[in-house]
């Protein structure tokens, strides 16, 4: 995720990563589209996930109705340094970080205490740094990253960095709760004592719209398109960054039938119509 908003600069009643603040460089589509571009997807997904991760851009991966195939990916380092020369952040001073009005192009990445992420992060600062970016790491204890803990500010939902990791999706086939996430009424935030899932502070009405024809709409097809649709802004907007498409696993001895597995439920959900078979 991008943080849309600055954080380290505060209201005057305290509040970091405010929406009165936009992000000083993440608000240029180009510099998203070059940190897009630097993201090594497929040594991601091929070194630390192996057969249950593949590389992604898309937010929506199942059901299949729902998923686009409008969406693509690339590695290209040559055109990210175009990107953000073009967007004017370039090393002025020679010191190998890139600067832009007397600002350095320094982020604070940060995730929660996770060997898979931990690793995700040394891959992407590597391809980040190479561009003249400085990375500065941040693990938290996963205890205190997801607790939504309105008085502890190393929560995702506080999201006082500049990049953060985490791994998330619909929990249900239906995507609405999920894409909802990206709506400007979604924002976490002190008003709402940062009880919201838009972490990223995004907010563009016309993805909004698409979202809340979502809601009324009753054919299934026209819904599922524009689901896909909202995925496809979101990526032409680059206002995520999705990685990888990480699966669950599950063994199960070839002596029973009748067993189902789905990615929505326990393992156990259709045990009733478990059987042994006859040796």
């Amino acid at each position: 995720m991008f943080n849309f908003t600055d954080p380290n600069q505060a209201t005057e009643d305290g509040e970091r990563s405010s929406v009165e603040f936009p992000h000083p460089f993440f608000s240029d589509k180009r510099v998203r589209q070059a940190f897009d571009l630097a993201i090594d997807r497929d040594t991601i997904a091929n070194q630390l996930y192996g057969e249950t991760g593949r590389p992604t851009a898309q937010l929506i991966v199942i059901p299949a109705a729902y998923r686009s195939n409008q969406i693509n990916y690339s590695l290209d380092l040559e055109k990210a340094n175009s990107l953000l020369d073009e967007a004017g952040w370039k090393d002025t001073n020679n010191n190998g970080i890139r600067d832009r009005d007397g600002l350095e192009m320094r982020v604070v990445f940060q995730t929660s205490v996770n060997p898979v992420r931990q690793k995700t992060q040394e891959i992407v600062k590597q391809s980040l740094e190479a561009m003249g970016i400085r990375v500065e790491l941040k693990s938290v204890d996963p205890g205190i990253f997801f607790s939504g803990d309105p008085a502890n500010t190393d929560t995702i939902n506080h999201f006082y960095a500049d990049l953060q990791m985490l791994t998330t999706g619909n929990e249900s086939p239906d995507p609405g709760p999920h894409m909802k996430w990206w709506t400007c009424g979604e924002i976490s935030q002190k008003e709402n004592n940062w009880q919201r899932p838009n972490y990223a502070r995004y907010c563009n009405p016309k993805y909004d719209e698409i979202w809340q024809k979502a809601t009324t709409e009753l054919d299934p097809e026209k819904r599922a398109r524009l689901f896909r649709q909202m995925d496809e802004f979101l990526r032409e907007d680059v206002a995520v960054i999705p990685i990888v498409e990480r699966a669950t696993t599950t063994g199960i001895s070839n002596t029973l039938t009748g067993i189902e597995p789905s990615p929505w439920d326990a393992n156990t959900w259709d045990i009733k119509n478990w059987q042994r078979q006859s040796i």
